[in-house]
């Protein structure tokens, strides 16, 4: 065959023999990595939720049973920077994990929301701590009383335990309602409502026992009831907001 019999081919037309560029395929990469990287940034700032768990290895003077977990960061006791370094990571995580997460799950913004706040809150905690111990190593008997219980509740550091408590029972409503909606079974939904429930719970017990003790002078097995309740909190918030951001990603994925 001549080169006239040849066919001719347009200056500038695709050889379509050449292989397909990957058309997008570096983004949805780069999509999923990000996800992954904001799921762990999720379920660590959860795990920190209960860095109290650092008492049960470090030679600190708060009592399991009958001691408030924010005096583990008081200025008057020891390693109380550890507590609060831990404190602030935490929140720090769970916030900027909240907005990542809000940048990759739009439609779930009822989720992030109040788990920005929740860690904005914490990280408020931190940064404003109780000055001295209040249920032991105080001397004289701490001054008792409904104006104790308003003083308290009035500090920046009541307001934003206030904050810190409010945001999570959002989450609980939020989140459950967003696992429900991605087709999550229904018995593992039990089971994480169960925790949050649980955690819900000890928290108003929780708040009935430290109002008791402010305004009475004494309250039973308080610092117990309280590990108990941030021990459920922080393993619900290690798994449902991770997990929202997963089933999300799935039904992305699925859908294209």
């Amino acid at each position: 065959m001549t080169s006239l019999d040849r066919p001719t081919r347009q200056v500038g037309a695709a050889d379509p023999s050449a292989p397909a560029a990957p058309t997008g395929s570096w983004r949805r990469r780069l999509g999923g990595a990000l996800d992954v990287a904001t799921v762990v940034v999720l379920a660590v700032g959860g795990v920190l939720y209960a860095d109290w768990m650092l008492q049960l290895v470090l030679p600190v003077s708060a009592d399991l049973r009958h001691s408030f977990i924010s005096e583990l960061s008081a200025a008057d006791q020891p390693f109380h920077g550890v507590f609060r370094a831990a404190d602030i990571a935490g929140g720090v995580l769970m916030a900027l994990g909240g907005a990542a997460a809000w940048a990759r799950a739009r439609e779930h913004a009822a989720v992030w929301i109040p788990l920005i706040a929740l860690g904005i809150a914490v990280v408020v905690e931190a940064a404003l701590p109780l000055a001295t111990s209040i249920t032991f190593d105080v001397g004289p008997a701490p001054q008792a009383g409904t104006a104790a219980w308003w003083a308290r509740m009035s500090e920046p550091h009541g307001i934003a335990s206030l904050v810190d408590s409010l945001s999570f029972l959002a989450l609980l409503v939020t989140g459950g309602r967003a696992l429900r909606r991605s087709g999550l079974g229904l018995g593992v939904r039990r089971v994480i409502a169960g925790i949050g429930l649980g955690a819900a719970a000890l928290g108003f017990a929780q708040s009935a026992q430290a109002a008791m003790f402010l305004i009475v002078g004494h309250a039973f097995d308080l610092g117990l009831v309280q590990r108990t309740e941030v021990t459920l909190a922080a393993a619900w918030l290690t798994i449902v907001p991770a997990l929202v951001l997963v089933r999300h990603r799935r039904t992305a994925t699925a859908l294209h």
